[in-house]
Order: C-alpha cells, then structure tokens, then sequence
C-alpha cells in the first residue's frame, strides 16, 4: 500500500517554519548570489569603460590621421 500521509506532506512544507540550518543555508546562498552579481557588474562596467576609452583612441588617431593627410594633400598641391 501507498504512504496515506503523502497528500499532506506539500502542506507540511508550507506551514511548518524552517529550521536554523535551513536559514544558514538560504543566506549563505543569498549572499554567494550578491557576490556573484557584484562581480559580473564589476566586469561589465570595466569592460564599458575599456570600451570608451578605445572609442576615443580610435577618434584621436582618425583626427591625426585625417590632419596627415589634408597637410600631405596642401603639400603636393604647391
């Protein structure tokens, strides 16, 4: 014969309280969740900035490239 008190066992899970060790684990996991998060925002804000700063790399380097090349351009033209 089947366990008889299975139907109540969903029921139990609900409304008894959780123990300490429950608790410990719930907040060890919820603070290794805060952690993970911290990180991989860490990560995405240096990779934007590294980003950026390349933009303006690249933007420098085009205006100086740009400059070489109107000043080779009034060069050959006298």
């Amino acid at each position: 014969m089947e366990n008889a008190s299975w139907p109540t066992v969903p029921w139990d899970n609900i409304t008894k309280t959780s123990t300490e060790a429950e608790d410990l684990e719930n907040n060890y996991i919820a603070h290794t969740r805060n952690l993970v998060l911290k990180v991989i925002h860490i990560v995405l804000g240096t990779l934007g900035v590294i980003d950026n700063l390349f933009v303006i790399v690249v933007f420098v380097l085009f205006i100086k490239i740009t400059e070489k090349v109107f000043n080779a351009r009034l060069h050959f033209k006298c």
